[in-house]
This record gives C-alpha cells, structure tokens and sequence, in this order.
C-alpha cells in the first residue's frame, strides 16, 4: 500500500520548517471561534485506548469553556526512540488518520495531525505558537500521563539553567491536562496530592503558580491509562492476541493487514 503520507514527510524533513500541519478533519486547523488546542504528543506505535482516553477525558472535563480542537503531534527526531524494530512513520500516520478521523466524528470536534523537528515540550510549543502567531487568543494545551508531567517538571533537564527560568514562558502559554496512572510506586492520591505539594512550596524548584495551569484527572477505575505501545508491539510480535481490545477496530484491522510488528 502507498501511503499518502509518504510525500508530506519528504517534503517535511526537507524543508526548513519546525513544525507542519499535514492533515485536518476539517477544512482548516483553526477557526476564528477555536480558543484552545489539545495536543496528544506521542509517538502512536500503535495509537492505543489510553490515547482515546487522554482526548476524550480533555474534550468532556470543562477546564473553560473555550471552543476546542485536537491536534495529534508526532515527531520526526525522537519517533522510532522506543522501537527495536520500528514501521515507517507513514504507517503511524495512516493509523493517526484513523484515530483523528474517528475523534472527529463522535465529538464533532476538527482533529488535525502535525510533524514536529523538536523532541523536548518547551520546543514543540514554541513552533507551534510560531506557527498561529496571529491567534493570540489561542492557548495549548499538552496532554499527558502522570509520568509525563514529572518527567517535565524536573529539574535535571533543564541544567544547567534553573526549571523555573528555563519553563516559565512555556507555563505562561501553556497548560498541561494530566490523567493519573494505576502504579504500583506511586498511589492516585499520591499522584493527586503532588499539585497540593507544589502549591504549598514543598517542592522548591517548581514554582507554586505553575499549578494554575495544571489539571489533574484522575483515571477511570480500569487499566485503559497504563497501556502502552511498547507492550502491544511485544505482545504482537509473541503472537499473544491479548493486544486487540486495547486498540480501535480500524486500527486493528490495519495492524493486521499491514503485518505491523511481526516478527520476520
């Protein structure tokens, strides 16, 4: 199958660009009505229910009331990262363009996909906001699981400048959504009290007002938050069919027919 992603990411990786929106469920990524962007940043090998999950949980809660779009955002530099043996990215596209197409239309909400050069968050923000410069009125939102968010909020990243000067005009203009994680080191109510901590200056490196711009919701009582890509490519490639309720029917069937993650 020739993918029609194959050209868009040619021309992508050749360009100049940071960051390029290759595909919209609608006839444009933003309207003059859109407030807010939710990004799923991820490297959808496969795109699993826990992605699902992060979308819907982000389009149900009312953080605001500001009119919404999704934006799937895949990169270029750190997209095979976690793969021993990883498909193109255009096959990751075309199992994208499922999910987007099929978000779209049970929340009747515009999804668009996005390539991206950048691998750390302050960065894909940055070329994002460069990219709708004149939407000043428009604010992202990344979201993400609980490992997530203290994988960006710590402090070794950033050295050796300090997290709060290094992340403060990346909190300004945006936020972050984050669903709690079933863990076995870590509780929910742990997860939970961890903005309490920030907020009350428990951790000195975190600024306690970035917690205005973090939500936290918790998981929904099943295992959906802890899939993983990783496990369902290892559990394909052992032929353990344990993996097809944790993905969409389509996206199934495409892993399938494609011969996605088998072993040769």
């Amino acid at each position: 199958m020739t993918s029609r992603f194959v050209k868009p990411i040619q021309e992508f990786i050749k360009s100049q660009k940071d960051f390029n929106i290759i595909y919209n469920t609608s006839h444009e990524f933003l309207t003059p009505t859109t407030q807010r962007v939710c990004v799923l940043d991820s490297s959808f090998n496969p795109p699993h229910l826990g992605h699902y999950a992060l979308v819907e949980e982000s389009l149900k809660k009312s953080i605001d009331h500001k009119s919404k779009v999704v934006l799937l955002l895949l990169s270029i530099k750190n997209a095979d990262k976690v793969a021993p043996d990883p498909i193109s990215l255009s096959n990751r596209l075309e199992m994208m363009y499922i999910m987007a197409n099929d978000i779209s239309n049970r929340y009747t909400v515009n999804v668009s996909i996005g390539l991206t050069k950048h691998a750390k968050f302050v960065d894909k923000s940055i070329s994002i906001l460069n990219y709708i410069d004149n939407r000043k009125d428009v604010k992202l939102t990344f979201l993400i699981g609980f490992d997530t968010l203290i994988r960006i909020l710590n402090p070794k990243y950033y050295l050796p400048d300090k997290l709060s000067t290094s992340l403060e005009q990346f909190m300004k203009s945006t936020d972050l959504f984050c669903l709690t994680r079933t863990n076995k080191e870590i509780t929910n109510d742990q997860q939970s009290r961890y903005l309490e901590e920030i907020k009350k200056g428990r951790h000195e490196d975190i600024p306690s007002h970035w917690t205005d711009n973090i939500y936290m919701v918790e998981n929904f009582g099943d295992d959906v938050a802890n899939y993983s890509s990783s496990d369902i490519r290892l559990k394909i490639a052992s032929n353990d069919e344990n993996w097809k309720p944790k993905v969409v029917s389509e996206i199934r069937d495409f892993i399938i027919n494609q011969k996605l993650y088998k072993k040769d």
